[in-house]
């Protein structure tokens, strides 16, 4: 009895360090950073067709949103789907993604501004080719 308990710790020791040692090697390729009026998509070395969706953003009224690359290589689309936030103060918010309003693809030193009606966006992005480098997504007056 003893020793089929030491053998199952020492299984599950092992197991473990693998599940750590693996773990430990991970490195996002693409994350997205918002702070106020200002999101930060940065893309790490992503392999052709990496996707990721950001938090919902909010365009106010009188607001444009200007796209602007700082790619070292490679592209990436960027759809600006509908976001339906339901908000409660007790649980979690819940968010549905919705259509996709407009979509832009932006590559190296490129700048677009894109003008949406006021409301709550979800950024969706699809890497081309692969990319490396900083988007910013500001909301301006």
């Amino acid at each position: 009895m003893k020793k089929q308990t030491i053998v199952s710790l020492v299984t599950i020791s092992c197991i473990l360090s693998l599940l750590l040692a693996g773990c430990s090697g991970l490195s996002f390729s693409l994350s997205f950073t918002t702070s106020g009026n200002h999101t930060t998509i940065e893309v790490n070395n992503a392999a052709d067709g990496t996707t990721g969706e950001s938090s919902p953003i909010t365009v106010g009224k009188g607001q444009t949103v200007v796209v602007e690359s700082a790619l070292d290589k490679g592209e990436v689309r960027i759809d600006f789907a509908e976001a339906i936030v339901h908000y409660y103060s007790d649980e979690p918010d819940v968010v549905y993604t919705g259509d996709v309003i407009t979509s832009v693809t932006i590559g190296d030193e490129n700048r677009q501004e894109i003008a949406l009606d006021p409301g709550e966006y979800i950024l969706q992005v699809t890497t081309i080719g692969e990319t490396n480098g900083k988007i910013t997504v500001d909301r301006v007056k």
